[in-house]
C-alpha cells in the first residue's frame, strides 16, 4: 500500500507491514502480535461475507470488552459494513430500540445476552442472523468459531472509501430516545492518530483499556489510538481497583484513560510506599485542580485533561509541557490547522475571552449526522459547525473551560443520561402525575440521578413507596439510569420553562426541605 492510510482497514495493513511481530493485544491468557490480530480480523471479515454481510449492512455488537469486539470493528471496516455498539447495561427494551432503529441485519453477542436477544428478535424485522462467542443450543444462533471456520486470512479485496460510514453509535439525547451518531472511516483514522501524536505515544507504549469498548473513549481514544502508533494494549473486561496497580507493574502499562470515578477510587486506596514507582507515566482525565495535583504527586504520573464527544471524536487536550498547562481547563484543540472551537451566545454571536456560551466545533471528524433523524441533525449541524449543547468559555490563550451542559442531561461517571428519557418512564406509571429529573453532585461519579415525583390524587407514598418506583424503572431503564434519589412533592415549581424549573430544583437540592429516599442506602438495610 503506497498511499497513506485513510480507513481503519488500511491502518491495520500498514502496521502489519511495518511490524508484524510487534505485540498488539494482551487479554487474559491470549497474546496477539499485529500479524496475529490481522489474521483474526481477516478471517472474521471473510466469515461475515460468507454469512451474507454486504457493504452498508449494520452489525450490532452487544459484547463486553474482549478481542472479538475489536476483531469485528476492524473486520466490518474492511468490508464496508457499519458496526453498532450497544451498552451492555441496556435492558431488552433499550437494546431492542437500537437494533431496530439502526436496521441491524446481524447481531454479535455472548451467551449471557442470548435471553435478551430472544426478547427483541420478534420486534426487529431487519435482524437476520445472530452470532454468539460461546456455543449454544439455540438453533438459529451461529457459533463464532463456525463463523471463522475455513475462512481465509488474506485481506478482503473490497474498496472502502474514507467518507463512508463506519459506525452508528447511540448517545443519550434530550428528546428521550438515544440518537444514532454516524461517524466515517476517516474520523476513526484521523482523530485517534492525532490524539496519540499529541500525547506523545509511540510503539514503546502500552495502554491499559478497561473502560467499555462500546464507548468512543476506550475504542477510539485508547485502542485505535494506540494501534495507530504501533503500540500495544492490555485489555480487561472492567476496572478493578484491587488489581489495577499490580497489572500496571506486571505488564508494563505506560498510559491509560481514567474517567472521573477511577482517579477518585485510586486516591481512596490505602497509601503504599511504592505508589509513585510504576511504569505508568501518563493518564488522561479531566479532574478538579486539587485532585489533579494529588494524583500526580502520589502516583508520579502526568495527568492530561481532555474534552471530546461522540458527535466529534477529535479531542481537545491539555499540553504535555507542564509549564504551559492551566489546571481546570480542558486544554487546546489538537490538529488546530483543521480543528476550530468557538463560543457562541444565545443569539449566535461569537463570545470573547472569558464569556460563557455554547461550545461550537468544526473539524474533519464531525459526525455525518444522526441516523434517520434529520431534525436533530439540522439542529446540531449548522453552517459547517457542530453545536455541542455544552456550555463553556475560552480564555485569551484559547484554552477551553467546560462549565455545564446546555442540554438536559445528567453526567454520571462515563455515562450521559437524558433527563427526559427517565421522566418518560416515570410518567408512564399509572400512579405518577408528573416528574422532574436532575443531576445532583456526587463525589465519586460527578453526578447522581435525582427524581422529583408528584403522585396522582388517588396515590400516596404508602401505596407507591420508593421501592416500587425503583423496580418499575429497572424494568425499562439500564441500571445506571435508574434514579438513586427520590423526593415526593405535592407539586413542582411553577416556572416559565422546564429549564428554569430544573435550575430552581438544583438550587433547592443543595438544602433539601423534604425527605429524600436514597436507593443505595435502602439497599444496604
Amino acid at each position: 500500500m503506497s498511499h497513506p492510510a485513510t480507513t481503519l482497514g488500511e491502518l491495520l495493513q500498514e502496521k502489519v507491514k511495518n511490524s508484524p511481530k510487534a505485540p498488539l493485544l494482551l487479554f487474559g491468557e491470549r497474546s496477539l502480535t499485529y500479524a496475529d490480530f490481522a489474521c483474526e480480523v481477516n478471517r472474521a471479515a471473510h466469515g461475515l461475507l460468507r454469512l451474507g454481510v454486504k457493504k452498508g449492512d449494520k452489525i450490532s455488537l452487544l459484547l463486553p470488552n474482549c478481542p472479538e469486539f475489536l476483531f469485528t470493528v476492524f473486520a466490518a471496516s474492511e468490508i464496508g459494513a457499519v458496526f453498532v455498539p450497544i451498552n451492555t447495561a441496556f435492558t431488552a427494551e433499550e437494546a431492542g430500540y437500537v437494533v431496530d432503529h439502526s436496521e441491524s441485519s446481524f447481531f454479535i453477542t455472548t451467551r449471557t445476552f442470548l435471553p435478551l436477544v430472544e426478547q427483541i428478535r420478534g420486534k426487529c424485522p431487519h435482524l437476520r442472523r445472530v452470532v454468539s462467542l460461546q456455543k449454544d443450543q439455540e438453533p438459529e444462533c451461529l457459533f463464532w468459531d463456525e463463523l471463522l471456520f475455513g475462512t481465509s486470512a488474506d485481506t478482503p479485496e473490497i474498496a472502502v472509501r474514507p467518507g463512508e460510514i463506519a459506525s452508528i453509535t447511540y448517545t443519550s439525547g434530550t428528546t428521550g430516545r438515544p440518537k444514532g451518531v454516524m461517524l466515517t472511516q476517516y474520523a476513526y483514522l484521523f482523530a485517534p492518530q492525532k490524539r496519540a501524536e499529541a500525547l506523545g505515544w509511540s510503539e514503546k507504549d502500552r495502554a491499559f483499556v478497561m473502560l467499555p469498548l462500546f464507548h468512543v473513549n476506550a475504542l477510539c481514544h485508547m485502542a485505535i489510538a494506540m494501534i495507530s502508533v504501533g503500540g500495544s494494549i492490555l485489555l480487561r473486561e472492567r476496572f478493578s481497583a484491587s488489581h489495577f496497580w499490580d497489572e500496571v507493574r506486571e505488564y508494563g502499562v505506560t498510559t491509560s484513560s481514567l474517567m472521573r470515578t477511577i482517579p477518585n477510587i485510586l486516591l481512596n486506596l490505602p497509601e503504599k510506599p511504592d505508589d509513585g514507582k510504576s511504569p505508568l507515566r501518563l493518564v488522561v482525565a479531566l479532574l478538579a485542580p486539587e485532585l489533579h495535583l494529588r494524583f500526580e504527586e502520589r502516583f508520579d504520573a502526568t495527568v492530561i485533561p481532555s474534552y471530546s464527544l461522540t458527535e466529534d471524536i477529535l479531542s481537545i487536550l491539555g499540553p504535555l509541557d507542564k509549564s504551559r498547562r492551566k489546571l481546570g481547563s480542558c486544554g487546546l484543540p489538537i490538529a488546530p490547522e483543521v480543528h476550530k472551537v468557538r463560543i457562541e451566545d444565545e443569539v449566535g454571536a461569537v463570545c470573547g475571552p472569558g464569556q460563557l456560551g455554547e461550545i461550537v466545533k468544526q473539524s474533519p471528524t464531525v459526525m455525518k449526522g444522526y441516523y434517520k433523524n434529520p431534525e436533530a441533525t439540522a439542529e446540531a449541524l449548522r453552517g459547517g459547525w457542530l453545536y455541542t449543547g455544552d456550555l463553556g468559555y475560552l480564555d485569551e490563550d484559547g484554552f477551553l473551560y467546560f462549565v455545564d451542559r446546555k442540554k438536559d442531561m445528567v453526567k454520571r461517571g462515563d455515562e450521559n443520561i437524558s433527563s427526559e428519557e427517565v421522566e418518560q418512564v416515570l410518567n408512564s406509571h399509572p400512579l405518577i402525575a408528573e416528574s422532574a429529573v436532575i443531576g445532583v453532585p456526587d463525589p465519586i461519579r460527578q453526578e447522581e440521578v435525582k427524581a422529583y415525583i408528584v403522585l396522582k390524587p388517588t396515590a400516596s407514598p404508602e401505596n407507591l413507596p420508593p421501592e416500587e418506583i425503583w423496580k418499575f424503572c429497572q424494568r425499562h431503564l439500564a441500571a445506571f439510569k435508574v434514579p438513586r434519589y427520590l423526593e415526593y412533592r405535592g407539586e413542582l415549581p411553577k416556572t416559565p420553562s422546564s429549564k428554569v424549573q430544573k435550575s430552581q430544583l438544583r438550587t433547592e437540592a443543595k438544602a433539601p426541605k423534604q425527605i429524600v429516599f436514597d436507593r443505595l442506602a435502602m439497599d444496604k438495610k
